[in-house]
C-alpha cells in the first residue's frame, strides 16, 4: 500500500513539472507537441488537479498489480459469484468460445493491462498538454473547438443507418428537444448520391415548425478506426462519443427511438450522483468469460451492459471515455468478449472504479403477435429510465425481419421486474442479484429473426408476463408515430 502510493504521488509530481514545462510554449509548440488528430479528442477545460492525477495514477498502480489467475483458477472463483443455474447467459458466445477462452494465456492478459495502463498514461499527458494553452484564443490553436455543454451522439453512414437516424430525431423534434446532434459517420460514407435526400432531410431538422424547436444536427467524419468487412462496425460508437464536442453525452443508437424528451435525464438525481447512465442487456455475467481476468475482479452477478443508449459526463469521466475508445480502437482483441462495444462501457467503469446508475427496471421485449405463442414474436428491447417508465424502444432485430403491423402488440417482461426502491441497474445487493432467475430469452432464426421469452425447467411459468402494448401509456400511439416520421419495414 505505501510503495502504492509512493508511486502515485511520484506520479503527480512527473505531471505537475510536466504542466510547468509546457506552460512557456506558445500556440506552434503547443501544435507541434500533440499530433493533429489529436487536438480535436481533449476536453479538459482546465487541467488535471493532483488529486486527480494521483487518483488514477493510483487506480493504474493497483490494477496492474492484481494478481492474473489462470484460466482453470478465474472460473473457479467466478463460479461463486456468478451462478448460471436459471441464468440467461449469452450462449452462443459462451458456448462458441471455450476453447477460444481457455487457451488465452497469462502473458496475453497481462499485456493487455499494460497497454491500457500506458494508453491511459499518454492520454493524460496530452490532456495536461492540451489544457497548458487553454489560455491562447481559439484561433491560435488548430483544431481548438468551442465545446457545448449537452448533447446527442448517433453513428450511421449507410442508407438504412440514415433513415433511423431521421425517424429518432423527427421524435425529438416533436417532443420539443432542444439538445444539438452529431452523427458520426466512416469516412468512405455519405458519398452515394441516392443519400442526397435523407441529408437534406437532416438538415431541415434544424427549421422550427409551429410549435417546434429546431435540432442541429451536424455529420462528423470519426477519426482513427475504418469501415471493417463485418456484420456490423461496432468500433465506431466508442470512437464516436470520445471525439465528440459535448461534455455531457447521450448516446443513441439509431435504432433506439425515445419515447419523450430525454433532456430530464440529465436534471435527475441518478444523473447527479454518478454522471453515468448506463443500460443492461438481456444476458447476465458468465463465469468463463475472460474480460474478469482482464479486471482481476471476481465476476459480478448482473446482466451485462448494453449500449443501444449511454448518458456520460465527460467532465467527471474523461478516464472512461478514454479507455472506451481504446477498446474500440483496439476493437479485436476486446470486442469478442465484450459482446461487441455493448459490455465496454461496464468493464470501463469496472476497470477504473467508478459507479453507475441507470433504469429502474429491467428491460422487456417488444413483440408481434404469433398465433398460438404468445411469448414468441420479440422484435424490441423495451428499456426504462431510472424511474420504471418505458423511456427507449429499441428495435434492435427489426430490421432483421418482416412483421405484419401491428409491429408492436404485445410487452413480454419479467414478473418482478424493479430494482429495490432508491436503486437502479449498477446495484446487486439483493434482491436486485435475483431479478430475473430463472427467465430466459431465446433468439430463432429461421423463418425469422425473432425472440421468445420463457422460464427455465423447474421454474414457475407466471415468473413471465405478457401484457398488451398499449396497457402502458407511454407506448400507446407509437408505432403510427413511427410509421409516420418515415420508417420502412
Amino acid at each position: 500500500m505505501r510503495q502504492t502510493r509512493a508511486l502515485a504521488t511520484f506520479g503527480a509530481i512527473v505531471f505537475i513539472a510536466l504542466i510547468a514545462s509546457l506552460s512557456h510554449l506558445n500556440s506552434d509548440d503547443v501544435s507541434s507537441y500533440i499530433p493533429q488528430k489529436a487536438q480535436n479528442y481533449f476536453h479538459y477545460e482546465t487541467p488535471p488537479d493532483s488529486e486527480e492525477i494521483s487518483r488514477l495514477n493510483g487506480i493504474l498502480e493497483e490494477f496492474l498489480s492484481r494478481p492474473v489467475l489462470s484460466y482453470d483458477d478465474a472460473v473457479s472463483m467466478n463460479s461463486q459469484t456468478c451462478p448460471v443455474n436459471g441464468t440467461n447467459y449469452d450462449r452462443g458466445a459462451v458456448d462458441g468460445n471455450v476453447k477460444t477462452w481457455a487457451d488465452i494465456p497469462s502473458s496475453q492478459i497481462y499485456a493487455w493491462r499494460k497497454g491500457i495502463t500506458t494508453n491511459l498514461r499518454r492520454k493524460q499527458i496530452e490532456a495536461i498538454g492540451k489544457s497548458s494553452s487553454s489560455s491562447l484564443s481559439n484561433a491560435d490553436v488548430p483544431g481548438m473547438e468551442k465545446k457545448i455543454k449537452r448533447g446527442i451522439v448517433m453513428a450511421a453512414g449507410d442508407r438504412h443507418a440514415l433513415i433511423r437516424a431521421r425517424t429518432s430525431l423527427r421524435l425529438l423534434k416533436s417532443y420539443n428537444c432542444t439538445l444539438p446532434v452529431e452523427i458520426f459517420h466512416f469516412d468512405s460514407e455519405l458519398s452515394a448520391p441516392a443519400l442526397s435526400s435523407i441529408l437534406s432531410d437532416l438538415k431541415e431538422l434544424q427549421n422550427p415548425d409551429s410549435g417546434t424547436n429546431g435540432i442541429n444536427v451536424t455529420m462528423r467524419v470519426v477519426g482513427d478506426v475504418s469501415k471493417g468487412s463485418g456484420w456490423k462496425d461496432f468500433q465506431i460508437k466508442g470512437a464516436a462519443i470520445q471525439q465528440s464536442s459535448f461534455d455531457d453525452i447521450l448516446y443513441l443508437d439509431t435504432d433506439s427511438y425515445p419515447l419523450r424528451n430525454p433532456e430530464y435525464l440529465f436534471e435527475g438525481r441518478e444523473w447527479r450522483d454518478t454522471g453515468l447512465l448506463l443500460w443492461p442487456d438481456y444476458s447476465k455475467s458468465h463465469p468463463t468469460n475472460p474480460m474478469w481476468r482482464l479486471l482481476g475482479q471476481p465476476c459480478r452477478n448482473e446482466y451485462e451492459g448494453e449500449s443501444g443508449q449511454v448518458m456520460i459526463s465527460r467532465t467527471r469521466h474523461q478516464d472512461i471515455l478514454w479507455l472506451i475508445e481504446y477498446f474500440a480502437l483496439h476493437h479485436e482483441e476486446f470486442y469478442g468478449f465484450m459482446g461487441g462495444d455493448r459490455d465496454s462501457f461496464r468493464a470501463a467503469a469496472l476497470l477504473l472504479g467508478k459507479p453507475w446508475t441507470g433504469p429502474g427496471r429491467m428491460n422487456a421485449v417488444g413483440a408481434a403477435k404469433i398465433p398460438r405463442s404468445s411469448q414468441s414474436g420479440g422484435h424490441t428491447m423495451l428499456q426504462a429510465d431510472p424511474y420504471g417508465k418505458w423511456m427507449f424502444v429499441h428495435a434492435n432485430l427489426i430490421k432483421h425481419s418482416h412483421f405484419e403491423k401491428p409491429l408492436w402488440s404485445q410487452v413480454h417482461r419479467i414478473r418482478d421486474d424493479s430494482f429495490k426502491e432508491g436503486t437502479t441497474y449498477g446495484n446487486i445487493d439483493s434482491p436486485n442479484d435475483k431479478i430475473g432467475e430463472g427467465v430466459k430469452l431465446d433468439v430463432a432464426v429461421n423463418p425469422r429473426l425473432v425472440t421468445s421469452m420463457s422460464t427455465f425447467d423447474g421454474y414457475d411459468e407466471d415468473l413471465v408476463v405478457v401484457e398488451d402494448w398499449d396497457s402502458y401509456e407511454e407506448l400507446k400511439g407509437f408505432e403510427e408515430k413511427w410509421f409516420g416520421f418515415g420508417s420502412v419495414h
